[in-house]
């Protein structure tokens, strides 16, 4: 698709606002593919952990120059929910917090949420597992999504829901817990998750 788009001479904007800032085990989603690199790139979410509203625009070096060039328009300064200290200084924050962290880190501790997680595939309620890092989606058969939410929530974890389209219908639950957890919380709550499901399997 990029490829495509830079043949052309359309620029490539990526929307990683889910996926980007290490959530799927790097520093944008779009790392995971040589030459998928954006033009333009989206984040929020994660760039302010929860604390407050933030977003941010990532500009290629290729088109950074044409944003500043003396006959283009100048860039508003601000407006009224930009550049505001408290958000510049939380971004600044997450940023370092993920440094502190460290890329090995991260990759490793993805890679086990993965593996528990894979595991659930030995279930018959469980129709597929699919992502990466930090950002996974469990697919369950139709019908046992708010079953298995109940069941989980009792065991202490709230995941959050997806339905989709199609015939049958998707539905499942999101697993993306945070960046700065432990080895020792994603066992607890795919721990949970297991458990849910298995009780869940016997009484279906």
């Amino acid at each position: 698709m990029a490829e495509l788009c830079r043949e052309r001479g359309v620029l490539v904007i990526h929307d990683e606002v889910l996926t980007g800032l290490w959530r799927t085990g790097t520093p944008l989603a779009s790392d995971h593919w040589d030459g998928a690199e954006p033009d333009l790139c989206i984040l929020s979410k994660g760039l302010g952990a929860g604390y407050t509203g933030a977003g941010a625009v990532l500009v290629s070096p290729e088109i950074a120059p044409l944003i500043r060039h003396q006959d283009a328009d100048p860039l508003p300064p601000m407006g009224t929910m930009a550049t505001h200290p408290l958000q510049a200084a939380m971004c600044l924050g997450v940023l370092d917090e993920l440094e502190a962290i460290g890329a090995s880190t991260l990759h490793s501790r993805g890679e086990r949420l993965g593996r528990r997680l894979r595991t659930l595939t030995d279930q018959p309620t469980v129709r597929a597992i699919r992502g990466l890092g930090f950002l996974y989606g469990v697919e369950l058969a139709p019908g046992l999504l708010w079953p298995l939410m109940t069941e989980a929530e009792s065991r202490g974890v709230f995941f959050y829901p997806f339905t989709g389209a199609g015939e049958p219908r998707s539905e499942g639950l999101v697993i993306a817990p945070p960046l700065t957890s432990t080895d020792t919380d994603i066992d607890f709550m795919v721990t949970a998750l297991v458990d849910a499901v298995t009780a869940l399997a016997e009484s279906h």
